[in-house]
């Protein structure tokens, strides 16, 4: 039930209240909706509208988080011969590179796109997965964004998703079966000529979506239309779940880049010499840093982000003097554990530090300064927004100077300095080492973050000055922009306090009380934060402004909370004119838990303007096909 949180799924429709057409008609049986009507607009707009609606990721500024590569280095992929056999042979639509972590294999595939580009004629595609960003978790995500390269380059290739476009508006961009197969037909049919999509990170791929992407591509090969100009370029690490999948010798060609140490040994020397240099440079000591080339060459950890990281560490020294310089290699550890252990060991205010990275953690897509500042400073008690004062100036320094080397700050946003360092944090099934390494449970760290959340939404200016209602429930888009501008956490906290509120799991309730003053049907708060939901998760749908505390519960899927507020029995049958009843809710979102917590409450449904006891309808109608899966 994941999606349940973040999207309205039509599929997820009584039979009842489904239009045609595409047009879904869903709630009470007294106010007809139905979602924007493809086929009333011209061609042109309907290019523009599926354009649109498959940018839902900012691939590019995704790609952007990936280090340049220092000039000499990830050729040796391109002379290998096994990517030579992938580049050149038409059976085969998958190349997978596989690399043990820090080993750069995003580098690498950053690398290729542009390689691939200057020496190919194909149009080439690209997606970053990561698991610290929700725009980069999903199977989905990247093949919105490989559409979204190909219809750029061609736009007359978006005949080939009108199909999926009529019949199910926007929602054709959360399946992956349905933009598989555009992907395939426009390749296959469009004559747009050799395609080529370099995904990196596969492993980082939520397992919902990724063994439906894994199952598509390999089947690329063994298709009954063998000459279709599709082909993959695979970046992950050497994980079995992912050799299972793709290690069949017929559908992929593999590039082992954990074999090929020699290579990579070399291209590690390439970016110690850069990094000598620049130091020298940096200290006016040309060619007198040569005693530190030796120390990091045979140094025991030989990754780039070892490398890159110790390089860091240096350049930031404050005594160049080469007694400095061999103590502080000496003492970085000789793998990355030790080294990110020294490194956090080393942080003056480790308090401070680790409410940082709980938040960073915990976020489901990377905050901003801003948002960062407001959400260390926020306090239960605060009441107006005024009392966070200002992000002062410097921030970036501050949160750098608390976090050390740990974080890293792309274009004002907030992130890890690497993948690993996400798993040196995380509390798994081992014990750790020191102060730091596996300390940071997700569920804590998620208690924290939908605390600072809801703090933050229950402050009384979104009570005193609320979001203004437009036409339609529609917010304007400058006067929506503004506001959203003016509170720094308001984006957010409306967007996502809901996902951190799921993943605290068990601790839920010890945040039932802030929830409820949120929730509360009718306030200003609940509806200036919901109008931001709204909006950022992009639904089309009328907005529900006589929501109670139990349809909220019931949309986001809180079964805990459902229990709570049903207990009381007064507002159980409450009434949306477009939704219904808490239980229609439930079920148009696909939640079976709280479908059946509610049946088990009494709690009736509301099916062409007449109200039921689904347990009592005879024949399965309505919401019974739910009950009855």
């Amino acid at each position: 039930m994941d999606d349940q949180q973040s999207s309205t799924r039509s599929e997820g429709l009584p039979s009842t209240q489904r239009g045609n057409s595409g047009s879904h008609i869903f709630g009470s049986g007294n106010t007809t909706h139905a979602y924007y009507d493809p086929g009333a607009h011209s061609t042109s707009q309907r290019q523009a509208d599926i354009l649109q609606f498959l940018y839902t990721s900012r691939y590019e500024e995704h790609r952007d988080r990936v280090r340049k590569p220092v000039e000499g280095t990830c050729t040796w992929v391109t002379k290998h011969p096994r990517y030579q056999e992938w580049l050149v042979d038409r059976r085969s639509g998958l190349l997978w590179l596989s690399a043990d972590p820090g080993c750069g294999k995003s580098v690498i595939a950053s690398f290729l796109v542009n390689h691939l580009r200057a020496h190919t004629d194909a149009i080439v595609c690209f997606f970053f997965f990561k698991d610290d960003n929700d725009e980069q978790k999903s199977a989905t995500f990247a093949l919105c964004a490989i559409l979204h390269q190909i219809f750029k380059e061609r736009p007359h290739l978006t005949k080939f998703a009108e199909e999926e476009f009529r019949a199910k508006g926007k929602a054709f961009t959360r399946e992956v079966n349905a933009l598989w197969s555009i992907l395939v037909k426009a390749v296959a049919e469009g004559g747009c000529g050799n395609v080529i999509c370099v995904v990196d990170a596969l492993d980082e791929c939520e397992e919902r979506t990724l063994d439906q992407f894994i199952r598509r591509v390999t089947s690329l090969a063994g298709s009954h239309t063998p000459d279709i100009p599709l082909k993959f370029l695979f970046t992950s690490r050497p994980y079995l779940r992912i050799d299972r999948d793709l290690g069949l010798p017929k559908t992929t060609i593999r590039l082992r880049g954990e074999e090929e140490m020699s290579s990579i040994a070399t291209d590690v020397t390439r970016v110690i010499d850069e990094g000598i240099e620049s130091l020298e440079s940096n200290w006016g000591l040309p060619g007198g840093l040569g005693y530190l080339r030796n120390l990091l060459e045979s140094s025991a950890d030989r990754t780039f982000l070892w490398v890159s990281l110790t390089l860091e560490i240096l350049k930031d020294c404050d005594d160049y003097s080469q007694e400095e310089f061999t103590k502080i290699l000496t003492r970085q550890g000789g793998d990355l554990a030790e080294l990110y252990t020294k490194m956090l060991d080393k942080i003056k205010s480790p308090n401070q530090a680790r409410r940082i990275l709980s938040i960073v953690v915990a976020a489901t897509r990377p905050l901003t300064l801003r948002e960062m500042n407001a959400a260390v400073r926020i306090k239960r008690e605060h009441r107006s927004s005024r009392e966070l004062g200002d992000m002062p100036a410097g921030f970036e320094k501050i949160v750098k100077n608390r976090c050390g080397l740990f974080v890293r700050v792309i274009d004002s946003k907030i992130y890890l300095i690497h993948q690993t360092a996400r798993e040196f944090l995380v509390k798994g099934s081992l014990p750790g080492r020191g102060n730091w390494q596996y300390t940071f449970c997700p569920m804590d760290t998620n208690v924290l973050l939908a605390d600072i959340c809801t703090s933050y939404l229950s402050l009384e200016d979104f009570e005193n000055d609320p979001l203004v209602a437009h036409p339609n429930d529609h917010s304007g888009g400058a006067e929506f922009a503004a506001y959203v501008e003016k509170y720094v956490l308001l984006d957010y906290a409306a967007s996502h306090w809901a996902d951190n509120f799921r993943d605290a799991g068990d601790r839920q309730m010890e945040l039932f009380e802030s929830t409820r003053l949120i929730c509360e049907g009718g306030s200003n708060r609940f509806l200036t934060w919901f109008r931001v939901y709204w909006k950022s998760s992009g639904q089309k749908s009328p907005f529900p402004k006589e929501f109670t505390h139990l349809m909220i519960a019931s949309w986001f899927g809180q079964g805990r909370v459902v229990a709570r507020v049903s207990e009381k029995g007064g507002t159980r049958n409450a009434l949306s004119k477009q939704y219904g009843t808490a239980l229609n809710i439930a079920a148009f979102r696909r939640n079976k838990d709280v479908t059946r917590m509610l049946l088990e409450r009494n709690v009736n449904a509301y099916i062409a303007r007449k109200e039921y006891n689904i347990l009592h309808v005879r024949s399965p109608h309505g919401l019974k096909w739910l009950v009855l899966n």
